[in-house]
């Protein structure tokens, strides 16, 4: 349980961490999720967990950087550097220093190919320089974002790199756009309800989710329970959670076994820790969700 001082700490580290949403270009809505800017204008460095995600861009223009994944493999860098982040089978433990800013975007299973052709599977749990992956494209990409100069503009230069590489590509995979969306659809309960609606043998669909996104489809599946009903926790009070969790899970002891192994501790001890990005990133959403 944390101090009064340390409470004290890290409440003003909360208010001194920024983040903010941005939407990719229209023709990009079905290859990247989102891009997003984070800042840490405080004096102090800030640590937090990465809820278990997809595949991202990450330029860090400013300060210091940290990540550690669940394996306990560590990675630091610092400003200005291009990195990628796999899919997360796990939670990882990240840390910003005073000043550091950083701008990323989430790749999309049908924005995979617009970021590499080998199998995002290679990539999972793993931080890997941009340069492995793009070459002499990634300081490219990285002048460009940090000659822009503020949120719009760090928007606009990842948009005008991504057009460009859209362009020079295959239109996206109408398959792979199919197959977030019926990820994210509550109502598909099943690995054999996915590879149906996509009109697929659960083996095709293992080979496509190992291909784009990186995990094998029961894994999604059980992570993207966890987050819908993690994210509905957030806003309700303790008494309550079995209330907002997802219909899917037997019970709340299931849930709490789900936490665990998602995030390395349990609920109870993850809700009473300083959460700073996290908390920044939630109330920039609903931001972005009430504009």
């Amino acid at each position: 349980m944390l101090e009064v001082g340390e409470t004290r700490e890290a409440e003003a580290a909360m208010g001194e961490v920024s983040v903010r949403f941005l939407p990719p270009a229209p023709a990009l809505g079905d290859a990247v999720i989102f891009y997003y800017v984070v800042r840490n204008d405080g004096a102090r460095p800030v640590e937090d967990l990465l809820h278990p995600e997809g595949a991202y861009l990450r330029l860090l223009l400013a300060g210091d950087w940290r990540i550690a994944f669940a394996d306990g493999a560590t990675h630091a860098a610092a400003g200005p550097h291009a990195v990628m982040t796999g899919a997360l089978s796990r939670a990882a433990r990240v840390w910003g220093g005073p000043g550091a800013v950083m701008v990323s975007a989430g790749l999309l299973p049908a924005g995979w190919p617009l970021l590499s052709d080998a199998a995002a599977a290679g990539y999972v749990d793993r931080l890997h320089p941009l340069s492995e992956v793009l070459g002499e494209a990634a300081a490219a990409l990285l002048e460009a974002v940090a000659a822009a100069g503020g949120d719009a503009g760090y928007a606009a230069a990842l948009d005008a790199w991504l057009l460009r590489r859209l362009e020079a590509r295959a239109p996206l995979d109408a398959t792979l756009v199919e197959l977030h969306v019926a990820l994210n659809d509550p109502e598909v309960a099943s690995v054999a309800d996915w590879a149906g609606r996509l009109g697929l043998s659960t083996r095709q669909l293992e080979r496509l989710t190992r291909d784009y996104i990186g995990l094998p489809p029961k894994l999604l599946m059980r992570r993207q329970r966890f987050l819908r009903s993690s994210a509905n926790l957030r806003a309700a009070p303790l008494g309550e959670w079995a209330r907002v969790l997802d219909e899917r899970y037997a019970d709340q002891p299931q849930f709490v076994r789900d936490f665990k192994h998602f995030m390395g501790m349990a609920p109870r001890a993850y809700f009473a820790r300083p959460t700073p990005l996290t908390t920044a990133a939630a109330a920039a959403r609903k931001a972005t969700e009430t504009a």
